[in-house]
């Protein structure tokens, strides 16, 4: 994807992040990691009107950003901003912010010790959280700033590659100072965010104030590109699983394996198996008796007694069948032969290979379907991860397929802005 460089309009972006058009939203089953690189351009020849170059000079305190949804809004221009972003725009102190409702990662850059300078971080965003959100305050300044408010990376479905946004200085409304080293002037009642220019506030004592500009030169720019995506939804086997897939492997190899049905033996356990199989379940009493356990037959009442009760599948019959049972079980036979019959006219394959595919189909291990997807687990990091696991119901019989693993894990995100910046970011690979 093309890079994209263009001019920060934040009044636009502010409309746009409130506008209720997410119509091509990203994946919300891929991660993606950004580097988030601020560059700061605030020199004296660029900005000569009252520079300052000591107590303090010019510099730049540590950045403050967070990922989130639509909902959370950092700071937006036309509005007062919240008691803990004035704090950190008239301090820079930004451990009142923190995390809150509608947040993914909150994270943090070095300060920049001179007007000119660069600092960069790390953060996650996913695709309910493909919006960013960053600050810095200028020092020394009255309560000034530069920041992005609400910024998409996700486009059209797609995570931009990279984009660079230009940024001007905004007052953040709660301190009636003009220049960088006013005093403490407290705004009551407190205004709203707006945007510096060359000619707002038209004040002569203003240190931002250049009439003869169309514009200010742009002080800063923020600058995020991707770095990688990670599939939330990818499954991968654990390791136990794998093991034990080994073991069948080398117990296929091994000298007790057979190609052929071994006599009596074989045929035996791959009736008893067709039979479990393909013999049709039967309803006595609106009740369905199936079988269980090792007893591979069918309870059968005679409908004329009201008194017998079914025998369970695990029970083992007292009695040979009677004649009208024995009658009811050849029925069901034939049926099933039939079948059987009809299916392997249909198959035009060749006779031998169908035999085999059919012996290794009743040889083969079976097993259930996959259970639901458990709670995302980590260890107090932000990326975890979710287990689902599956029974099985028949063991491989010798010629048959080996049972596959039982047990799957896929990536998860949990517990993102928890944790500090210096664990996970500094080990990503």
């Amino acid at each position: 994807m093309a890079t994209f460089i263009f001019a920060l309009l934040l009044p636009a972006f502010a409309a746009a992040a409130l506008s209720p058009s997410d119509t091509d939203a990203c994946n919300p089953d891929k991660m993606t990691v950004y580097k988030m690189v601020l560059h700061t351009y605030w020199t004296r020849e660029k900005f000569p009107k009252h520079y300052p170059e000591w107590r303090p000079p010019a510099q730049w305190s540590k950045i403050y950003g967070v990922s989130h949804n639509r909902s959370h809004v950092l700071f937006r221009l036309g509005r007062r901003v919240s008691p803990q972003v004035r704090q950190f725009a008239e301090t820079g102190r930004s451990d009142a912010l923190g995390s809150g409702p509608g947040t993914l990662d909150v994270f943090g850059a070095p300060p920049v010790s001179q007007g000119a300078g660069r600092t960069e971080a790390q953060f996650f965003v996913d695709g309910n959280h493909s919006r960013v959100s960053v600050m810095a305050r200028m020092v020394p300044s009255p309560d000034w700033f530069i920041g992005v408010d609400s910024f998409d990376l996700c486009v059209d479905g797609n995570w931009l590659d990279s984009i660079t946004i230009e940024v001007d200085p905004l007052d953040a409304g709660t301190d009636n100072g003009f220049s960088f080293t006013a005093p403490n002037w407290t705004t009551a009642p407190q205004g709203v965010a707006y945007r510096i220019t060359s000619k707002y506030p038209s004040h002569p004592a203003g240190s931002f104030f250049y009439p003869h500009l169309r514009r200010l030169p742009p002080i800063a720019t923020f600058q995020f590109i991707k770095l990688r995506e990670y599939e939330l939804t990818e499954v991968f086997h654990r390791t136990s699983d794998d093991k034990k897939y080994d073991v069948l492997q080398l117990d296929k190899m091994s000298h007790n394996n057979i190609d052929v049905l071994d006599g009596n033996r074989a045929l035996s356990v791959a009736e008893e198996v067709e039979r479990a199989e393909q013999a049709p379940r039967i309803y006595v009493d609106g009740a369905l008796t199936t079988p269980d356990g090792a007893y591979s037959y069918y309870t059968i009442v005679n409908s004329s007694s009201t008194t017998e009760e079914p025998r369970s599948a695990n029970e083992l019959p007292t009695s040979g069948p009677t004649a009208s049972e024995r009658s009811a079980l050849r029925s069901l036979a034939r049926r099933a032969r039939a079948r059987r019959r009809r299916k392997l006219r249909a198959d035009n394959t060749d006779p031998a290979e169908r035999r085999r595919r059919k012996r290794t189909r009743l040889l083969s291990c079976r097993v259930s379907d996959w259970s639901e997807w458990s709670a995302c687990r980590s260890d107090g990091g932000c990326v975890g991860s979710a287990m689902r696991t599956r029974r099985i119901i028949r063991r491989q019989r010798p010629g048959g397929a080996p049972c596959p693993p039982t047990a799957q894990s896929r990536w998860c995100a949990t517990n993102c802005t928890a944790h500090s910046d210096e664990d996970w970011r500094n080990n990503l690979t």
